[in-house]
């Protein structure tokens, strides 16, 4: 099998860590895990050596020299949350190698799934310059490099007999929408249908008004299913699916209802995979033989991380940032209303529009209460999951029509609304977000040349510390255009585990750690499936 060809700056993006300080956990192969503790220069006798130290539950201690001490993986959780092994008590290496054996196991059906489809005849897709050219020249901005490339190698794999198994990394805004969008067409002009998957109703719905507009052109047929789609409408497009008549088709979970049926379906989109569930994202790839895929994602999961290192999927990384895009200022400060008050007014005074994001209905509520209260010179609409699906969807194309100046909501506006005029964004009780949700939501605003700014209004005690309050002091000194990888390595290790993707790779990575989890499935299938020793290169 052979590893997955990448350039140094992508193979650091998607794989690269921190470097390790004293105080992080650590898994060594030999005697399990333990805090690190640095290294140090000894002076014995006639050699100077450097020593790693590790220290050990009750006190145990392992100094060995620094190039045994290679044998390490950073664990990927903080070392104060765990419970460490005891140095030479026997323990780890039984758990160990039962954790080997589990993982080997999972590897082994990752082989089979991937020989499986690359035994499958996919249908190549090619279609004619004249008729793609269309879709280009709609296209309201220049590609970046990277989305050059991007959209290059996917059609490349859409022209192939092999399915294709692509999954395409980028940061929030930087343009993957636009490779899926070439993709669909390319798939849609050859006569073929597609499928586009999105985890929530919201992103669904910019999808479909995307695909729509920029796919009609073309007259390509597009279709919207999920909660919103009335039960009229539903049946229209079911028989349209069935007929041939749509070609793509766009929404939730509800693409997977027993109900539908295709007529040529060629390709299914995924996007933001790392918020399907396996089982979910299994029956996607599986709603037609021999269908191509391609993944989208801001952060990656471990496990698709690993498929993708060791080549069972191709990977594109788009990390360039668009023309012009500045960094949204992210600014930190106590819970106060006239300081939120402020930051809104400010941005309606230039003509533009804000968010007010609060993590709980409670808390827009109570927000709600509070502008009436105040009689705000700014016009403001709701939006949360708990009101009816139409009246939600109502509040959102408002906002994005440009009716009103505010949208006081939930995080469920954290992917799928793209909105240039929407430049300020204040977080009430931002400490109860995690640090890729934040991310996700600052990636809201700032799609426009005009400078946004991001507030994070919190009640904690940030000079106490504790977990939230290292969350958000590290989210806003990661506010540089592209901090996307760096901060899902961040959120990796100050929350663990709780973002993982909840199959059996899960509890697998939360007793090995996510850096030896991926050594040992990326030592075992680059050797095709062998049970051959899992030791770390020296």
């Amino acid at each position: 099998m052979a590893l997955s060809h990448l350039d140094d700056r992508d193979h650091d993006l998607l794989f690269g860590e921190d470097e390790l300080e004293p105080g992080d956990a650590v898994v060594h192969f030999e005697h399990g895990l333990a805090r690190y503790d640095g290294r140090m220069d000894c002076d014995l006798g006639d050699v100077d050596q450097t020593l790693t130290t590790f220290m050990y539950r009750d006190g145990g201690k392992l100094m060995l020299p620094a190039r045994e001490g290679e044998d390490f993986w950073r664990f990927g959780a903080p070392a104060d949350s765990l419970t460490l092994d005891r140095l030479k008590a026997g323990d780890w290496l039984k758990r160990r190698d039962e954790m080997i054996m589990e993982l080997r196991e999972s590897a082994d059906r990752m082989l089979e799934i991937d020989a499986a489809r690359r035994a499958t005849d996919a249908v190549p897709l090619k279609p004619k310059a004249a008729a793609i050219k269309k879709i280009t020249d709609s296209f309201a901005h220049h590609p970046t490099e990277d989305q050059d490339r991007a959209i290059q190698a996917v059609l490349q794999d859409l022209s192939g007999k092999t399915p294709m198994d692509r999954l395409l990394v980028g940061d929030v805004g930087f343009g993957k929408t636009e490779v899926a969008v070439r993709a669909a067409a390319a798939a849609a002009l050859c006569g073929h249908q597609v499928v586009v998957a999105a985890p929530t109703t919201v992103l669904a719905r910019q999808h479909f008004n995307t695909f729509r507009d920029r796919l009609g052109a073309c007259d390509i047929k597009v279709a919207e299913l999920s909660r919103l789609t009335a039960a009229e409408n539903r049946t229209a497009i079911l028989d349209g699916l069935q007929s041939g008549d749509v070609a793509v088709v766009i929404g939730t979970q509800a693409l997977l209802d027993d109900a539908i049926a295709f007529d040529k379906l060629a390709l299914v989109i995924i996007d933001e995979e790392q918020k399907f569930g396996e089982e979910q994202k299994s029956q996607l790839r599986h709603l037609a033989p021999g269908v191509h895929v391609l993944s989208m994602t801001a952060t990656p999961i471990p496990r698709s991380l690993a498929a993708a290192e060791v080549g069972l999927v191709d990977v594109s990384v788009v990390a360039t940032a668009p023309k012009n895009r500045k960094p949204v200022e992210t600014r930190l400060c106590g819970r106060d209303i006239d300081t939120l008050l402020r930051a809104v007014e400010t941005e309606t005074a230039r003509q533009g529009q804000s968010y007010i994001v609060c993590p709980r209905v409670a808390g827009v509520t109570e927000l709600e209460a509070i502008l009436k209260q105040r009689k705000v010179d700014f016009s403001y609409i709701v939006a949360h999951a708990q009101m009816p699906d139409e009246e939600m969807a109502a509040a959102m194309l408002s906002f994005m029509s440009g009716d009103v100046d505010v949208l006081l909501s939930t995080s469920i506006i954290e992917s799928g609304l793209d909105n240039g005029r929407a430049n300020t964004m204040a977080v009430w009780n931002a400490d109860r977000f995690g640090l890729s949700q934040l991310h996700q939501l600052r990636g809201r605003i700032g799609r426009s040349q005009l400078p946004a700014h991001m507030l994070l209004l919190t009640g904690i005690d940030l000079d106490e510390g504790g977990e939230a309050a290292d969350r958000l002091t590290a989210f806003t000194e990661m506010s540089e255009i592209g901090a996307g990888f760096r901060i899902a390595r961040k959120d990796r290790d100050i929350r663990g585990f709780g973002a993982l993707d909840g199959t059996e790779q899960s509890g697998q990575m939360s007793r090995l750690g996510i850096g030896l989890y991926r050594h040992i499935l990326k030592h075992h299938i680059g050797m095709g499936g062998q049970q051959t020793e899992t030791r770390k290169a020296s």
